[in-house]
Formats: structure tokens, C-alpha cells, sequence
């Protein structure tokens, strides 16, 4: 045996790192995926809230027609619901992607385009991530608000920023479990099939 060849404990010791990293990936996905779930819940209670205000203000004419913050709100969690699911979506395998290359040639390559795609993606998600955490620690630290609640806006930003770096997370653990050469998607993970 060369000294260059992996032993045996060796390998199960990478094993051993790679399932622990996707472990914690994924848990902080499903976290991420929870926190989704409120945001989203929150957002259908604010356009709630808005069809009753407009409702009540034609039967009631000293009602506002609608809530002051209902846009800017309605946008901040929108954006925290895309992203802080996006972690959870890319793990369950329910992300869009054009596979056309990975069944090019039968699949022969579909490991080392998955490899690839998934390296490229960590680059550019960990750089989102970085750039979000900047933005949110400048705009912390300049005082921000919003120009129509004065919210603080390092707030909705941190929220963005908490789901960039959860999908960053689980895009370099995707690179080092297609590496490891162990299934990168686990549709059991998901809320829904890839048709719906």
C-alpha cells in the first residue's frame, strides 16, 4: 500500500465529515424552512389586512383604505420567504434547473456536471451571502431607516442575510457530498413533489 492511498479509517473519517456537514446543513435548512413558513404566513395575514381595510373604507368612510406599511412590509417578507426556503428547496431536489447536460451522453457525466454546477453555485451563493451580511452590518451601522415606517432596515436585511448564508451552507455541503460521491438531493426532505 502506498502512502499515498487513503486507509480505510481514513475514508470512514471523511465519510464521517461530509454526512456531519450535510447534517448541519440541513438542519439549519429545515430551520430556515420554518422561518419560511411564518413569513409566508405573515405575508397572507398583511394582504388580508388589506382587503379589509379597502372593504371596510367604502362601508366606512374615516377607515384608511389601506395599511400604511402594507407594500414595504409585504415586500420584506416576501424576500425572507424566498430565501430563507431556498436552502430546504435546493436539499428536497424541488429547485428549477435545465438538466439537459447532466442526461447528455446517458448521464455519463452527470456526476462531474453536478460537481461542477455545484461548485460554481457555492461561489456565487457565498459570495451573496458575504455581500448580505456587509450590507446589513453598513446599513447597522449608518443608523438606516425606511423611508415610510422608519423601520431600522438592517432588520429585513439580517433576515435576508440569515437565509443567503443558509443556502450558501447548503450549497458548499451539496459540493462535498457529490464529491464524496453520496446523493445530493433528498426528496424526502420536500413538501411537495417536483410536479406540483
Amino acid at each position: 500500500m502506498s502512502d499515498m492511498t487513503p486507509t480505510r479509517s481514513e475514508g470512514a473519517r471523511e465519510a464521517g465529515i461530509v454526512a456531519a456537514v450535510q447534517t448541519a446543513a440541513d438542519l439549519l435548512s429545515i430551520l430556515g424552512s420554518y422561518l419560511a413558513v411564518a413569513c409566508t404566513v405573515g405575508l397572507t395575514l398583511l394582504v388580508l389586512a388589506e382587503i379589509l381595510a379597502a372593504t371596510l373604507a367604502r362601508v366606512i368612510p374615516s377607515v384608511p383604505a389601506s395599511i400604511h406599511v402594507g407594500w414595504e412590509y409585504s415586500g420584506y417578507l416576501m424576500g425572507a420567504s424566498f430565501l430563507l426556503g431556498a436552502g430546504m428547496t435546493l436539499r428536497a431536489g424541488l429547485q428549477i434547473r435545465v438538466e439537459m447536460l447532466m442526461r447528455a451522453g446517458k448521464e455519463r457525466f452527470a456526476r462531474q456536471f453536478e460537481a461542477v454546477s455545484s461548485l460554481i453555485g457555492a461561489g456565487v451563493t457565498v459570495f451573496l451571502a458575504i455581500s448580505m451580511v456587509n450590507l446589513t452590518l453598513r446599513t447597522w451601522r449608518f443608523g438606516e431607516v425606511s423611508q415610510d415606517s422608519l423601520t431600522p432596515l438592517w432588520i429585513p436585511q439580517a433576515v435576508l442575510a440569515l437565509g443567503a448564508i443558509i443556502l450558501a451552507l447548503q450549497m458548499v455541503a451539496r459540493v462535498f457530498t457529490c464529491l464524496a460521491g453520496r446523493s445530493v438531493d433528498d426528496p424526502t426532505l420536500g413538501a411537495a413533489s417536483a410536479i406540483e
